[in-house]
């Protein structure tokens, strides 16, 4: 089985492309939070299972402005949660936001691509819409696999390239060039890192806010053919020790 035994040593390129002033604002919105953010937690504990609540320690990496924070206590109620992000102006935000959430609630900053903590220390790790971002994507997983403890459960949400790609997503925001993915190449990068992922525990969607059109054909019947698989959520376990 395929291991990490510590950071990797990555070309010069950088691990992360910095958001726009309008991308760093919408993360903060109540539209992000309600339609994208909530419903991805949600749907990341019901693929989970039992198995994925209660743990010891979990990871919310690239966390951001900790908008999730709370909502992680609240739907998986770890004993400790820690936030990490490489950007140090939204690490301050989301310190804010862990003091208020009651419970043992950290937030360092950090690379996904270089992680400052212990081989199998974190029993469960949520990733939201991180790995489109980095430019080392292989580099960012295999830390997450080093980090996570035998046994432990990667909740994984990524938009895909057919979303990333589209004329509104590259003039709002910015992401790394030349390595956006589908549903089935992220998939398949994920169980290559040596993930064990369960098909029924995997979800690919086309959620309404990444047509171009913000769903309305849609809402009225009348979208004519099936449109590309825009996001994909699935729950990818390190395999527990023989």
């Amino acid at each position: 089985m395929n291991s990490a035994p510590g950071p990797t040593t990555l070309p010069s390129t950088r691990d992360w492309v910095p958001e726009t002033a309008f991308g760093k604002w919408f993360l903060s919105t109540n539209i992000w939070r309600k339609y994208v953010l909530e419903l991805a937690v949600a749907d990341l504990r019901r693929l989970g299972g039992e198995g994925v609540a209660g743990v010891e320690k979990m990871l919310d990496v690239g966390c951001g402005q900790g908008v999730a924070l709370p909502l992680l206590m609240q739907h998986f109620q770890p004993r400790s949660l820690l936030g990490i992000d490489i950007d140090a102006a939204q690490v301050q935000k989301a310190r804010q936001t862990a003091a208020h959430c009651g419970g043992q609630v950290s937030v360092l900053q950090s690379s996904v691509t270089r992680l400052d903590l212990p081989d199998n220390s974190v029993d469960l790790i949520f990733c939201h819409q991180l790995i489109h971002h980095v430019a080392h994507q292989e580099a960012a997983l295999r830390e997450l696999y080093r980090v996570l403890a035998p046994g432990g459960a990667l909740l994984l949400s990524e938009s895909c390239a057919a979303f990333i790609h589209t004329w509104s997503v590259r003039l709002l925001f910015r992401h790394p060039e030349g390595v956006q993915k589908s549903a089935d190449q992220y998939l398949a990068l994920v169980r290559s890192i040596g993930f064990v992922v369960d098909p029924q525990q995997t979800e690919a969607s086309t959620p309404w806010w990444s047509l171009p059109d913000f769903g309305l054909l849609r809402r009225l019947g009348l979208q004519g053919r099936t449109p590309e698989v825009t996001e994909v959520l699935m729950v990818a376990r390190k395999p527990g020790l023989a």
